[in-house]
């Protein structure tokens, strides 16, 4: 995708654009406010802040859309900026600001270095200052429709007595984009959090390793089947002011994550789905997702496969 198609959809998104508007507007002080936009991209945000009376505002971005961000500063009269092309976390003596604001979410919530540019960027911050966004909720759900996986698990039908099964696994050792219908899950209550992350200049620091399990009884689920899981966030950029990716939620220009399973799943009355989920984002990494399933019967494995983006490349 070119960065002009990527800032097309960004810009063209009115939900995260008020989002953020409305969380500058909470924390910018006129006349007395700086902020450091941390991938600045066009300087919309630049844009917006100085608008609501910042005093001034530092763009970072080490692509060359600053050019642009320039270009647009000058036709739309605006100054008190400062541009800085580069990559935030190489800057040896970072400007001093009282907010830093860095939109660097993925649908996949973590895979633009989100964790690890905003820990970083407590190295801007005066004394008190804010970081937006604040916080970080992802959600992981049963996908219990056979659609996605069939859009995806191709490989059986493909026929003419080849067998593809190799190719099957690395394929379906991957996580894919796309949009999770209310219809394809069982409600916002089969949802479990797997991750909160506090991005909060003074709360103890996320590990860019990170590991959680979550369970589902018999009961949470009935008798349906499990060809996979749904992931989505819930961003605090400030409290009060939250850009969600459910599939409840109004449509964004991000879409949500699928990831599939080898074999689905269908619990017996007694049984539970154990699933362990993992995210390895450490910059020599780049972004690793891996998802491990048991399904527990009488307190024996029944059921176990585990995946990882790992072994889907190829």
């Amino acid at each position: 995708m070119s960065e002009i198609e990527l800032h097309r959809k960004l810009l063209g998104d009115r939900p995260r654009n008020e989002a953020f508007y409305a969380a500058l507007k909470k924390v910018i002080k006129p006349g007395k406010t700086t902020v450091a936009d941390i991938g600045a991209g066009t300087g919309f945000l630049s844009f917006l802040a100085r608008q609501l009376g910042a005093k001034h505002c530092t763009l970072i971005e080490y692509t060359d859309t600053l050019d642009l961000a320039e270009d647009l500063a000058r036709q739309n009269r605006i100054d008190g900026l400062s541009f800085i092309k580069g990559h935030s976390g190489e800057l040896q003596k970072p400007p001093k600001v009282d907010v830093v604001i860095s939109e660097t979410l993925g649908n996949y919530s973590l895979e633009e270095g989100l964790l690890e540019t905003v820990l970083d960027a407590r190295r801007y911050l005066n004394k008190n200052g804010i970081i937006i966004p604040g916080r970080l909720l992802q959600y992981v759900a049963p996908v219990t429709a056979p659609r996605l996986q069939n859009e995806i698990d191709v490989w059986p039908q493909v026929g003419f007595d080849i067998d593809l099964s190799a190719a099957r696994n690395i394929s379906l050792n991957n996580m894919f984009v796309r949009t999770l219908r209310a219809d394809d899950l069982l409600g916002e209550k089969s949802a479990r959090l797997w991750d909160d992350l506090d991005f909060a200049p003074d709360a103890d620091k996320p590990l860019s390793k990170r590991s959680s399990t979550v369970k589902w009884s018999a009961k949470d689920l009935g008798s349906a089947t499990v060809y996979g899981y749904a992931l989505w966030w819930d961003c605090e950029l400030v409290p009060g002011v939250t850009i969600s990716t459910s599939p409840y939620a109004a449509p964004t220009h991000w879409e949500q994550i699928y990831l599939p399973l080898l074999n689905p799943v269908t619990l017996d009355a007694d049984d539970t789905l154990d699933l362990m989920m993992g995210s390895d984002t450490r910059p020599q990494i780049g972004v690793r997702v891996s998802w491990r399933t048991r399904q527990m019967r009488a307190g024996k494995v029944a059921n176990e496969q585990s995946q990882d983006i790992a072994r889907g490349r190829l």
